[in-house]
């Protein structure tokens, strides 16, 4: 289908400098600026002015002044396209989701889920330890973790992933997320003993 994956840049040394765009080096950010003033001038918009807000504010939400009430409709419209099988219009929009605020899990958590579907583990573990990085007392990017590597048989990540899993395990985690935790952990703990 030419469909191909747009992996957001998450953090880099960078980030924290003056004048540079969260995820990219200053030479990229001046590349970024000048491809993004060149696209939207021909809409006929100040991009400039948009690139330096993203840049002063590391959001695009906040730079393009995208309404908290709009990005909860994408992220509905998101999961009503991963329920109804739609999985690369649903990346498309969890990725964009993930550009305008980089600091939702919820967003990394979807945008992984969605990588994992189409079958790009590595994609979707990036995601998953995005999602972790930013909410470390969430158990679910642990839970996918582990389905990842289970998947994969790499049995000793599989063992770390189970058991962060459990160490952030609130008791409140979705009946599908717990049973199917504990249908791997099972499969785990009989590969370990058998």
């Amino acid at each position: 289908s030419g469909y191909k994956s747009g992996l957001m840049p998450t953090s880099n040394e960078h980030d924290d400098a003056a004048g540079v765009a969260p995820g990219l080096s200053p030479d990229a950010t001046k590349v970024a600026a000048q491809i993004f003033a060149a696209c939207t001038e021909k809409l006929g918009i100040d991009g400039d002015k948009i690139f330096q807000s993203f840049v002063a504010t590391g959001s695009f939400k906040t730079a393009l002044g995208v309404t908290d009430a709009a990005i909860e409709g994408l992220y509905g419209r998101a999961h009503q396209q991963f329920l109804i099988g739609q999985y690369e219009r649903a990346e498309e929009i969890f990725r964009t989701l993930c550009a305008l605020d980089r600091s939702r899990s919820d967003f990394w958590l979807g945008l992984g889920i969605c990588y994992r579907v189409r079958g790009d583990d590595a994609a979707a573990l990036r995601m998953f330890d995005r999602a972790a990085d930013l909410v470390p007392s969430d158990a679910i990017p642990h839970f996918h973790r582990f389905d990842v590597f289970m998947r994969q048989e790499n049995w000793d990540e599989a063992v770390q992933a189970c058991a962060a899993f459990e160490a952030n395990s609130c008791g409140t985690e979705h009946d599908n997320i717990i049973k199917s935790f504990v249908k791997l952990k099972t499969a785990l703990e009989m590969r370990q003993t058998g």
